[in-house]
């Protein structure tokens, strides 16, 4: 994390912490002639439109006073989306019971499956697959996860 993107987080924080949600990433790309920092954020229960919504105004009205942006930009709120690999063992817990495009480490090399998740304990999280074949992976190990959607 950059010293930027470390500041934003210290900035955004106390209004997260009010309805329990974290940061799962924050990205700074430049489009045209201003910057535009994307805040990716969730809870434990999912977040709606109007709570992203609030935080950003909340957010970027903190992120003017601090003045730590040099430039033109602007803030986007949002949670990563469907598409998005999981980043947090804390994503994990409330997508128990689906399926995920699992990439990790293994011995040989980096293996893959598509399975269930189908409980968590510490940081190991055991996945079932179609064929009824457990795996259970150490968070640490996991190189990419995504959700696999149903349609």
């Amino acid at each position: 994390m950059t010293n930027l993107q470390h500041k934003i987080e210290e900035i955004a924080e106390p209004f997260l912490s009010h309805i329990d949600a974290f940061i799962i990433d924050i990205n700074i790309v430049s489009a045209e002639q201003r910057k535009v920092v994307k805040l990716y954020i969730d809870t434990d229960k999912g977040i709606t439109i109007g709570q992203c919504s609030e935080l950003s105004r909340q957010i970027s009205a903190a992120l003017e006073v601090q003045d730590i942006i040099p430039g033109s930009y602007v803030l986007e709120v949002s949670s990563p989306g469907l598409k998005e690999p999981l980043k947090l063992l804390r994503q994990y817990r409330k997508n128990i019971g689906r399926k995920f495009r699992v990439q990790f480490k293994k011995d040989n090399g980096v293996g893959e499956i598509v399975a269930k998740l189908s409980g968590i304990e510490n940081e190991r999280l055991t996945f079932v697959t179609g064929k009824n074949e457990i795996y259970t992976i150490s968070f640490n190990e996991i190189i990419e996860s995504i959700e696999e959607l149903p349609w």
